[in-house]
């Protein structure tokens, strides 16, 4: 009774649309995250995604998706199943956010102008229903001939790495650590395969920069249909007065973050949980530093290569199936959304939902070379230019590098040379190690502040299949 009188009251304050209400903007989207209306808004947006597109209850959201904004003394977001939407209010009750669920979309924060009336104004399209693959073998399917234990029976010596995967300490650069999925693929099948309690095949979690790479890809798609150069500058409607240097920056240095832009670095939280759009926060910046001089990791740099891409397609709609149509759909990635803000701007920096099994096609398209099913979907020579290490960022031993939207791995000790990795907040990992046909997933809830080491469990690994 207590959450359907809190769910009325909100209700009502955000009844009327405020079409009138000025944007809500931040320099290069940068916020405060313990800001209040940041936090707000953490809340409603990851619990909006965990319930209504993975399907998990709110107290186990509150133990895994809101650990690190619990304790706070905020009231528990509150969902309404009806209009499938979740709104989540400060201490006080005087900031009330919300995020709306779409089924082809996933979910979007409302901006703090916006009420509830203005939910019909979000983007929606609508695809192919996901076909029923329970019964086609991985990675077409679901299907795996895995033993009940998750270990394939050639491969045991695997057994106790996904133990030690899941013990919250061993391959973590600090105790705490939290894995939800680990999953091999050795010669194209699936050897091992493990889940935390509450997670399984089709559980879904925020990828966060493990997005980047996604993103990529579509950038790499993108150039193959000709619709982009990526050796040439970006065409960026929002610089395109005489004079504005920003003209000269390049896909590529993009790719490498190596801009030159202003920006948070990795703190977008104004688009993230904020409700401000791509748009306004990546197109102001100035530049810093001259295009391809800086190594600067920014989230920044990713969604410009986006908003480019909208504006190159010309299309809105084409846009947002884009990313469905000419990859993830093919790579057979049903369960997985790439969200978007209240204009229809994908925020492809993080804000990918998606499980384990998707995630491990998108690795086995990688170490494929770009090749699905026999049809090229990236351009070739992509994938070696994603592993390639970036010109402003040079190889030290003992040390993660960075390639294009990929980090590098093969500098640190008991990984093979040309090893890479998406990487996300939080601990989300897709891992190729090339000329060892080997592709491994790792995802996670690790607190803020615990780190997990990708690197220790690759070589682990690999080592148990022989060197």
């Amino acid at each position: 009774m207590k959450n359907n009188i809190a769910l009325s009251i909100i209700l009502l304050s955000l009844l009327t649309p405020a079409f009138a209400a000025a944007p809500y903007q931040r320099p290069a989207g940068i916020a405060d995250d313990k800001e209040p209306l940041i936090v707000a808004g953490y809340r409603a947006l990851f619990t909006c995604s965990a319930h209504f597109f993975a399907g998990r209850p709110l107290d186990d959201i509150k133990k895994v998706e809101l650990v690190d904004v619990e304790g706070l003394g905020y009231p528990d977001p509150v969902i309404d199943e009806q209009r499938r939407l979740v709104t989540a209010t400060d201490i006080s009750g005087a900031i009330v956010r919300v995020a709306a669920f779409r089924d082809s979309m996933g979910c979007t924060v409302l901006p703090p102008q916006w009420g509830i009336g203005d939910i019909p104004r979000l983007p929606n399209v609508q695809y192919a229903p996901a076909p029923d693959v329970g019964n086609l073998a991985f990675p077409a399917g679901d299907r795996t001939d895995l033993p009940a234990g998750g270990i394939d029976g050639l491969h045991r010596a695997l057994a106790p790495i996904l133990d030690r995967a899941f013990d919250g300490k061993s391959y973590g650069e600090s105790a705490g650590v939290v894995t939800t999925a680990v999953i091999v693929v050795k010669g194209g099948r699936i050897v091992a395969e493990r889940y935390r309690p509450g997670f399984g095949v089709h559980s879904g979690y925020r990828t966060w920069s493990t997005s980047k790479s996604i993103s990529a890809a579509l950038l790499a798609i993108a150039s193959k249909q000709r619709l982009l150069d990526l050796d040439a500058p970006l065409n960026i409607p929002e610089w395109n007065y005489p004079g504005d240097p920003r003209q000269a920056i390049t896909h590529k240095q993009l790719l490498w973050m190596s801009s030159g832009l202003y920006s948070g670095g990795p703190n977008t939280y104004s688009v993230y949980f904020g409700g401000q759009d791509v748009i306004s926060a990546v197109t102001a910046t100035p530049l810093e530093a001259a295009p391809g001089t800086r190594w600067k990791y920014a989230n920044n740099d990713t969604l410009l290569l986006l908003r480019e891409l909208r504006h190159k397609l010309g299309d809105d709609l084409k846009y947002l199936r884009f990313p469905y149509d000419e990859l993830l759909h093919p790579l057979g990635m049903y369960h997985t959304r790439m969200e978007v803000d209240h204009l229809g701007n994908f925020v492809g920096s993080s804000q990918t939902y998606t499980t384990a099994r998707d995630l491990t096609r998108f690795g086995m398209l990688l170490a494929n070379d770009g090749v699905w099913n026999g049809k090229r979907l990236l351009p070739e020579g992509w994938v070696k230019f994603s592993a390639t290490p970036a010109p402003t960022r040079a190889p030290v031993a003992g040390q993660w590098g960075y390639g294009a939207q990929f980090w590098l791995l093969d500098q640190m000790p008991g990984v093979p040379q040309g090893t890479f990795t998406t990487a996300g907040n939080k601990g989300q990992f897709v891992t190729i190690v090339p000329g060892h046909d080997l592709v491994i997933v790792r995802t996670g809830v690790d607190p803020d502040g615990k780190r997990w080491a990708q690197d220790q469990l690759v070589a682990a690994v690999v080592a148990a299949f022989g060197k």
